[in-house]
């Protein structure tokens, strides 16, 4: 990737991987979240919950289905 992220948005972006589909996502800082929003790898849903996106896989992992 082109810019590198805080160790603290790096693991929770690890954290929300392992989100289940029906589960809750855990709670972010202010700034990790906007850290992650900012550069595309996590979206904000209707209820204010942040979600990793596929571009979020693939900075951790370089695959995404």
């Amino acid at each position: 990737m082109s810019k590198s992220l805080s160790p603290e948005a790096i693991e929770a972006l690890r954290r929300l991987n392992e989100v289940g589909i029906g589960q809750v996502t855990p709670a972010l800082a202010p700034g990790v979240a906007g850290e992650l929003l900012g550069m595309g790898l996590v979206v904000e849903s209707a209820g204010g919950e942040v979600e990793i996106t596929c571009a979020g896989r693939q900075y951790l992992s370089g695959d995404c289905d």
